[in-house]
């Protein structure tokens, strides 16, 4: 059945790499005029926070937040010349962490326990380095798609 809604929404927010946090007010206006102009990034600009969120939940755990996260990666790779990536998740969101460390090979690279968030990053000297790192994710990714589970291969020899 046709979905007429918003699932959830995934978002990149550039930043430079040497500046973790910096002046919101400096990246929005950055961000804006990004989008305003719809230049190329510029060179100092090289890596991004990636946030996404499943909302609707009979959507979650089907493999849309990994497809989703590799596609949005890619584009932030080969477009806009990345080459880091960084999410912050709650320590509860047990959901999120396994997709990030466990699916797509991030690393913890910070805590902060005043607000109970990990940093995690996954990060190549290039953004082609990057781009490379990503298309072999998704190659596996769709192996694991196109080769049915030992289960399922149990059923179609015994059914």
């Amino acid at each position: 059945q046709p979905l007429h809604a918003m699932i959830g929404d995934i978002n990149l927010f550039l930043s430079e790499e040497d500046d973790y946090n910096s002046d919101d007010e400096q990246n929005f206006q950055q961000q804006q005029m990004l989008q305003t102009n719809k230049e190329k990034v510029p060179a100092e600009l090289t890596q991004a926070e990636l946030d996404i969120m499943i909302a609707v939940e009979s959507h979650r755990h089907k493999n849309l937040g990994t497809e989703l996260a590799l596609m949005m990666m890619y584009y932030g790779a080969s477009a806009l010349l990345l080459r880091r990536f960084y999410v912050k998740i709650k320590d509860t969101n047990h959901s999120s962490i396994k997709l990030f460390k466990e699916k797509l090979g991030f690393v913890e690279c910070a805590y902060a326990e005043c607000f109970g968030e990990y940093e995690f990053e996954l990060k190549c000297e290039t953004s082609e380095d990057m781009a490379e790192l990503i298309e072999q994710k998704w190659q596996c990714l769709v192996a694991q798609k196109q080769s049915p589970s030992a289960t399922e291969e149990t059923v179609a020899r015994n059914g």
